[in-house]
């Protein structure tokens, strides 16, 4: 039993390391660390408890190597698992600006249907948001598209929305700079917004990264299916990941070339699809960044609903000369993802 035991925590640890490289190798060079790389943090959990159980056990040799792989995990676990800073100091007039961003799901909820467009007039109202930014909403060309009620918050009046795209950023007096999306659907990609805020003028960059389409897979693995439909499915939902993760991987080069670009105060969110360990959020997070929940969030932050859940792959990324004051996960309501609520200040 006690080979079985150190086989099997020398086993755990090794693919541990194996997802540690995700975050330094290009998906375009080896894609497979970044598949292990969204389960770190039950990784690292179970080689922390190994090396707990071999230090408990006399076992001092065996213990070397995992405990090699958490030194070299430590510089990561910040992200995976947050502690807030202490907050910031304000005054009365201090200027803030709250934003909030969300995959909305196209406004359905989990059995399909249209949310009720009173529910999300009020739901946006109560977000107190001065800016928005949103993925998987409706174009103009639906019936009900939702616009008029998220316009109904106060500060949400004007959006930058290119003719045909899923992804909408609301605010005052957006002033639209560029975008990029996947073709041919221009579902997922990014648009780039400046800004004029009590802060100053800010440049909003609103992801939706390319998505996994795992889920609906993932879902479906079971039931009556056969041993070898089920390895079939796996084997589709790992060549989808690989080429998902490629394609985010040149989109984050291309997003961090824009950040290091910009004049204004940057601020990155949205939905990257991707979790803190991987390369694209290595990519992304420029020393120009840092990453909100990690600084001001507690915990590991799940913003990720589904199938696949305990992911956090929603994100503000904020520029150094902002402060972060506060950052909150609201209720999902309609969608599989959390919505993140930021608060900024000078």
């Amino acid at each position: 039993m006690g080979r079985l035991i150190t086989f099997s925590g020398h086993a755990i640890a090794l693919v541990t390391a194996f997802g540690l490289l995700a975050r330094y190798v290009s998906p375009h060079t080896f894609w497979p660390p970044s598949v292990v790389a969204l389960l770190l943090p039950i990784l690292l959990l179970l080689t922390f408890l190994f090396v707990l159980l071999q230090l408990f056990r006399g076992h001092w040799r065996t213990a070397v190597f995992p405990l090699l792989v958490l030194l070299g995990a430590y510089p990561i676990l910040g992200r995976l698992f947050a502690w807030p800073e202490s907050a910031p100091t304000l005054t009365d007039d201090s200027p803030v600006v709250t934003l909030v961003t969300g995959n909305q799901r196209f406004f359905r909820s989990a059995d399909g249907a249209d949310v009720d467009t009173t529910r999300v007039a009020r739901t946006f109202r109560s977000y107190g948001a001065h800016i928005a930014l949103l993925q998987e909403i409706r174009t103009v060309t639906y019936r009900i598209n939702y616009i008029p009620q998220v316009q109904s918050a106060e500060h949400l009046r004007e959006r930058d929305q290119k003719k045909g795209t899923l992804v909408a950023t609301y605010g005052t007096s957006p002033e639209h700079i560029t975008s990029s999306f996947s073709e041919p659907n221009e579902y997922n990609g990014f648009v780039v917004t400046d800004m004029m805020t009590s802060l100053g003028k800010l440049r909003i960059i609103n992801a939706h990264l390319e998505t996994n389409r795992i889920s609906n897979l993932a879902q479906n693995m079971g039931g009556k299916d056969s041993f070898g439909d089920r390895l079939e499915t796996f084997g589709r939902m790992l060549t989808g990941y690989g080429r998902a993760t490629r394609v985010r991987a040149q989109q984050a080069d291309t997003i961090r070339a824009l950040v290091e670009a910009s004049p204004y105060p940057v601020i990155v969110g949205g939905d990257f699809n991707d979790v803190p360990s991987s390369y694209t959020y290595n990519q992304l997070l420029t020393p120009r960044l840092r990453d909100a929940w990690a600084a001001r969030g507690s915990g590991l932050g799940t913003t990720f609903t589904g199938p696949l859940p305990g992911l956090r792959i929603d994100y503000f990324l904020v520029d150094t000369s902002l402060t972060i004051v506060d950052i909150e996960r609201l209720s999902p309501q309609w969608s599989d993802h959390r919505p993140l609520r930021l608060t900024v200040t000078k």
